[in-house]
């Protein structure tokens, strides 16, 4: 009999409202909830992405001397993600390497993905054909709208930036897979049946939403999708930071638009008690 993960997954009850209350009848709505589900093991997989190697041992420098100091100074998420990665993500890698959980990394780019041979034995695997592109809008050279050096700063788009990698800990072992498009990652998840997906990496609120292999891609292949909440970062503002408002804001839209969210207790102890 197959190994079954027993996860407390919580989710979002956006019901009922309180048609009283008009324009804030929302707060009649019942909100989290958590459920205990149970999930065959070799049915998910912990996909972990766009972790890169800014600000940690060995990688791009993140502070003022580095050269690439005008797009660093973008990149506000680096010292949360140094500092929440290095301590959640090990634990949690772990777990699902012991249970014998289906481990993919998806990578932002074939540049540095190129160099794991995990990478090129996912390739040689993937039986689907990418989607067509579609032509791109027809808009004039100049536009009277904020640029995206207004929004990112003068050297965003400008200054080329070095390659990234994953960081020390994190990157491809053993048979762990590795994608860099949708159609491989369908592919590849596809041929072991698997269609429940548990994120890791950054930022849920950008790039696990709406990049290659994330969520939006996913869950209109059918699959679907969560995050663990101590294994994500998400992009603050000026006006979140302090209290990770964008974070939270990423957890109920998480939950409650593509599936579920997770403790990183909670997927530890459910793999530890199915260890291969």
């Amino acid at each position: 009999m197959a190994a079954v993960l027993e996860l407390p997954l919580w989710y979002y009850r956006q019901f009922p409202v309180d048609f009283r209350r008009g324009e804030e009848a929302t707060l009649g709505i019942l909100g989290w909830a958590q459920k205990p589900c149970r999930i065959p093991k070799d049915e998910t997989a912990l996909v972990l992405m766009h972790f890169w190697n800014i600000g940690f041992p060995g990688g791009p420098a993140w502070s003022e001397a580095s050269p690439q100091r005008g797009i660093r100074e973008c990149q506000e998420y680096v010292g949360r993600c140094v500092m929440q990665f290095t301590r959640t993500m090990p634990p949690i890698i772990q777990a699902a390497r012991d249970a014998g959980i289906t481990i993919v990394h998806v990578a932002s780019s074939e540049g540095y993905a190129s160099k794991y041979p995990q990478y090129e034995r996912t390739c040689a695997e993937v039986d689907l054909e990418p989607v067509p592109s579609q032509p791109h809008a027809i808009r004039p050279e100049s536009v009277d709208l904020p640029t995206i050096q207004d929004r990112f700063g003068p050297d965003y788009g400008v200054v080329r930036d070095v390659e990234y990698d994953f960081p020390p800990g994190i990157g491809p072992e053993d048979d762990d897979l590795v994608c860099v498009y949708t159609h491989q990652l369908n592919s590849v998840l596809r041929n072991r049946r698997i269609w429940c997906l548990t994120y890791c990496g950054f930022a849920i609120n950008w790039c696990l939403w709406h990049s290659p292999c994330g969520m939006v891609d996913m869950q209109r292949l059918g699959y679907t999708c969560g995050a663990i909440r101590q294994g994500v970062v998400a992009v603050e503002n000026r006006e979140s930071v302090r209290t990770r408002a964008n974070h939270e804001y990423a957890m109920w839209k998480t939950a409650h638009m593509f599936g579920y969210v997770l403790d990183d207790g909670d997927f530890i102890r459910a793999a530890n008690s199915v260890r291969a």
